[in-house]
C-alpha cells in the first residue's frame, strides 16, 4: 500500500469521527426541549445497542460441537445478572467480557 493512500483513509477517518461529534451540537439548539423520538432514543439507545451485540456475538456460535457455546452463555448470563444486580452498563459489560474470556482462554483451550 502506499502511504498516500494510508494518510487520505486516516484523514478520511478522522474527518468522520469529527464530524459525528459536532454536528449534533451544530443541529440541535440547547435552549429547545428535545423531541420525544429524541427522548426515545437516549433512554433506549443502550439495550438497543446490547441486544445488537449480543446476536452478533453468537451468529456464528457452533451450538451443536463441543464446547457447545458455553463461553457464549455463561457471558450473556453474566451480563443479565449483574445488569440486574446492579444496573451499571459498564460493570455488566466488563464483568461478562471477564467471564467469557476466561471460558475462552482457560477453560476451553
Amino acid at each position: 500500500m502506499e502511504a498516500s493512500y494510508i494518510l487520505l483513509a486516516i484523514l478520511a477517518a478522522t474527518v468522520a469521527t469529527f464530524l459525528t461529534r459536532v454536528l449534533p451540537f451544530l443541529l440541535f439548539d440547547k435552549k429547545q426541549k428535545p423531541s420525544k423520538t429524541i427522548e426515545l432514543f437516549e433512554k433506549h439507545m443502550p439495550l438497543m445497542i446490547m441486544v445488537v451485540l449480543v446476536f452478533y456475538a453468537i451468529k456464528d456460535t457452533a451450538f451443536s460441537q463441543y464446547p457447545y457455546g458455553i463461553s457464549e452463555i455463561a457471558g450473556i448470563a453474566t451480563a443479565i445478572g449483574l445488569h440486574l444486580g446492579f444496573k451499571n452498563a459498564l460493570f455488566s459489560i466488563i464483568g461478562a467480557t471477564a467471564v467469557y474470556m476466561v471460558f475462552v482462554q482457560v477453560l476451553f483451550v
